[in-house]
Protein backbone atom coordinates (compact mmCIF):
# COMPACT_ATOMS: atom_id res chain seq x y z
CA UNK A 1 0.00 0.00 0.00
CA UNK A 2 1.15 3.14 -0.79
CA UNK A 3 1.09 6.20 1.34
CA UNK A 4 0.26 9.55 0.10
CA UNK A 5 1.65 12.72 1.83
CA UNK A 6 -0.25 16.02 1.15
CA UNK A 7 2.43 18.25 -0.60
CA UNK A 8 1.49 21.79 -0.77
CA UNK A 9 2.81 23.97 -3.06
CA UNK A 10 3.83 26.91 -1.28
CA UNK A 11 3.14 30.17 -3.14
CA UNK A 12 3.59 32.87 -0.78
CA UNK A 13 5.37 33.34 2.68
CA UNK A 14 4.42 30.92 5.60
CA UNK A 15 1.68 31.95 7.48
CA UNK A 16 1.52 30.65 11.19
CA UNK A 17 -1.89 29.44 12.09
CA UNK A 18 -1.54 30.54 15.70
CA UNK A 19 -1.15 34.29 14.82
CA UNK A 20 -3.46 36.63 14.56
CA UNK A 21 -3.86 38.76 11.74
CA UNK A 22 -6.38 41.92 10.40
CA UNK A 23 -8.17 39.03 8.99
CA UNK A 24 -8.79 37.07 11.64
CA UNK A 25 -8.98 39.83 14.08
CA UNK A 26 -12.41 40.58 12.50
CA UNK A 27 -14.24 44.20 12.93
CA UNK A 28 -11.87 46.88 14.53
CA UNK A 29 -8.12 45.54 13.23
CA UNK A 30 -7.19 48.80 12.12
CA UNK A 31 -8.76 50.99 14.76
CA UNK A 32 -5.48 50.64 17.41
CA UNK A 33 -2.91 52.66 15.27
CA UNK A 34 -6.06 55.39 14.62
CA UNK A 35 -7.11 55.26 18.43
CA UNK A 36 -3.07 56.05 18.76
CA UNK A 37 -3.28 58.81 16.65
CA UNK A 38 -6.36 60.56 17.77
CA UNK A 39 -4.57 60.10 21.40
CA UNK A 40 -1.91 62.41 20.82
CA UNK A 41 -3.93 64.92 18.76
CA UNK A 42 -6.22 65.50 21.75
CA UNK A 43 -3.21 65.45 24.24
CA UNK A 44 -1.20 68.63 21.62
CA UNK A 45 -4.69 69.97 21.44
CA UNK A 46 -5.47 70.12 24.98
CA UNK A 47 -1.81 71.06 25.74
CA UNK A 48 -2.17 73.99 23.73
CA UNK A 49 -5.24 75.23 25.14
CA UNK A 50 -3.84 75.18 28.40
CA UNK A 51 -0.55 77.06 26.85
CA UNK A 52 -2.94 80.03 25.51
CA UNK A 53 -4.80 80.14 28.36
CA UNK A 54 -2.31 80.56 30.56
CA UNK A 55 -0.44 83.28 28.02
CA UNK A 56 -4.11 84.95 28.12
CA UNK A 57 -4.05 84.91 31.87
CA UNK A 58 -0.32 86.42 32.54
CA UNK A 59 -1.26 89.04 30.01
CA UNK A 60 -3.89 89.88 32.27
CA UNK A 61 -2.50 89.86 35.07
CA UNK A 62 0.51 91.80 33.88
CA UNK A 63 -1.94 93.87 32.80
CA UNK A 64 -3.68 94.59 36.17
CA UNK A 65 -0.42 94.92 37.92
CA UNK A 66 0.57 97.61 35.36
CA UNK A 67 -3.18 99.11 36.23
CA UNK A 68 -1.97 99.40 39.70
CA UNK A 69 0.87 101.07 39.43
CA UNK A 70 -0.95 103.52 37.31
CA UNK A 71 -3.45 104.56 39.82
CA UNK A 72 -1.07 104.56 42.63
CA UNK A 73 0.37 106.83 40.49
CA UNK A 74 -2.25 109.43 39.89
CA UNK A 75 -3.59 108.80 43.63
CA UNK A 76 -0.30 110.06 45.10
CA UNK A 77 0.02 112.93 42.79
CA UNK A 78 -3.27 113.68 43.29
CA UNK A 79 -2.77 114.54 47.25
CA UNK A 80 1.00 116.19 46.72
CA UNK A 81 -1.16 118.96 44.41
CA UNK A 82 -4.39 118.92 46.38
CA UNK A 83 -2.77 119.03 49.81
CA UNK A 84 -0.44 121.31 48.43
CA UNK A 85 -2.99 123.63 47.44
CA UNK A 86 -4.57 123.81 50.43
CA UNK A 87 -0.92 124.16 52.67
CA UNK A 88 0.03 127.33 52.27
CA UNK A 89 2.21 129.30 54.44
CA UNK A 90 2.77 133.24 53.39
CA UNK A 91 6.52 133.58 54.87
CA UNK A 92 7.39 130.97 51.80
CA UNK A 93 4.75 131.76 49.39
CA UNK A 94 6.55 131.57 46.56
CA UNK A 95 8.00 128.01 47.23
CA UNK A 96 4.52 126.83 47.83
CA UNK A 97 3.46 128.05 44.75
CA UNK A 98 6.47 126.57 42.48
CA UNK A 99 5.66 123.58 43.82
CA UNK A 100 2.59 123.62 43.02
CA UNK A 101 3.08 125.09 39.37
CA UNK A 102 5.89 122.07 38.88
CA UNK A 103 3.20 119.60 38.83
CA UNK A 104 0.73 121.62 36.58
CA UNK A 105 0.14 121.47 32.71
CA UNK A 106 -2.59 122.67 29.92
CA UNK A 107 -5.36 125.46 31.03
CA UNK A 108 -4.17 124.80 35.53
CA UNK A 109 -0.39 125.79 34.81
CA UNK A 110 -1.51 128.82 32.46
CA UNK A 111 -4.39 129.65 34.91
CA UNK A 112 -1.78 129.46 37.57
CA UNK A 113 0.61 131.29 36.08
CA UNK A 114 -1.55 134.02 35.49
CA UNK A 115 -2.98 134.62 39.06
CA UNK A 116 0.23 133.09 40.72
CA UNK A 117 1.58 136.89 41.83
CA UNK A 118 -1.75 138.16 42.80
CA UNK A 119 -2.38 134.98 45.12
CA UNK A 120 1.17 135.38 46.53
CA UNK A 121 0.00 139.09 47.22
CA UNK A 122 -3.06 137.91 48.67
CA UNK A 123 -1.47 135.54 51.38
CA UNK A 124 1.24 138.09 52.32
CA UNK A 125 -0.88 140.86 52.96
CA UNK A 126 -3.50 138.43 54.96
CA UNK A 127 -0.85 136.84 56.56
CA UNK A 128 -2.53 133.63 55.87
CA UNK A 129 -1.56 130.11 57.45
CA UNK A 130 -3.20 127.24 55.79
CA UNK A 131 -2.56 123.15 56.69
CA UNK A 132 -4.65 120.95 54.99
CA UNK A 133 -4.82 117.14 53.59
CA UNK A 134 -6.78 114.86 51.47
CA UNK A 135 -8.87 112.62 53.81
CA UNK A 136 -9.89 110.64 50.79
CA UNK A 137 -9.32 110.46 47.42
CA UNK A 138 -10.86 108.11 44.70
CA UNK A 139 -10.25 107.70 41.07
CA UNK A 140 -13.42 108.46 38.90
CA UNK A 141 -11.63 107.41 35.46
CA UNK A 142 -8.29 106.43 34.68
CA UNK A 143 -6.35 105.09 31.46
CA UNK A 144 -2.70 105.74 30.47
CA UNK A 145 -3.10 109.10 29.42
CA UNK A 146 -5.73 110.46 31.71
CA UNK A 147 -7.39 110.55 35.13
CA UNK A 148 -10.15 112.29 36.97
CA UNK A 149 -9.98 111.49 40.57
CA UNK A 150 -12.44 112.73 43.32
CA UNK A 151 -10.58 114.26 46.72
CA UNK A 152 -12.27 115.36 50.21
CA UNK A 153 -9.64 117.59 51.53
CA UNK A 154 -9.70 119.09 55.01
CA UNK A 155 -7.46 122.59 56.16
CA UNK A 156 -6.96 124.77 58.56
CA UNK A 157 -6.81 128.34 57.99
CA UNK A 158 -5.43 130.92 59.81
CA UNK A 159 -4.96 134.86 58.95
CA UNK A 160 -5.08 138.42 60.04
CA UNK A 161 -8.99 138.22 60.21
CA UNK A 162 -9.15 134.50 61.62
CA UNK A 163 -6.29 134.22 64.26
CA UNK A 164 -7.01 131.17 65.76
CA UNK A 165 -7.91 129.46 62.18
CA UNK A 166 -10.75 128.40 60.57
CA UNK A 167 -12.11 124.48 59.80
CA UNK A 168 -12.70 124.26 56.30
CA UNK A 169 -13.59 121.49 54.28
CA UNK A 170 -13.59 120.75 50.07
CA UNK A 171 -14.22 118.18 47.57
CA UNK A 172 -12.22 118.86 44.71
CA UNK A 173 -12.59 116.75 40.69
CA UNK A 174 -8.84 116.96 39.75
CA UNK A 175 -7.88 115.80 36.00
CA UNK A 176 -4.43 114.54 35.04
CA UNK A 177 -2.62 114.31 31.85
CA UNK A 178 0.41 111.97 31.44
CA UNK A 179 3.36 114.12 30.20
CA UNK A 180 6.84 113.71 30.45
CA UNK A 181 6.86 110.08 31.80
CA UNK A 182 4.84 111.47 34.82
CA UNK A 183 1.46 112.75 35.67
CA UNK A 184 0.77 116.42 35.90
CA UNK A 185 -2.57 117.84 36.53
CA UNK A 186 -4.39 119.61 34.15
CA UNK A 187 -7.51 121.01 35.74
CA UNK A 188 -8.85 121.51 39.30
CA UNK A 189 -12.65 122.27 40.46
CA UNK A 190 -14.01 122.53 43.49
CA UNK A 191 -17.22 120.80 43.78
CA UNK A 192 -20.30 121.05 46.28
Amino acid sequence: MAVVTDQVEATGPEVDDDAVGPESAGEGAGTAPLRSVVTVWALVAALVAVLALLGVKGTDLYQAKQDEKRNSEVLDVTREVVAGLVSLDYRRSKADLDRIKSVATGSFQQQFEQLATSFEQVLSSGEVLSTGSVKEAGIITADDDAARVLAAVSSIVKNTEAPDGQQRVYRMKVDLTAADHAWKVSNVEFVS
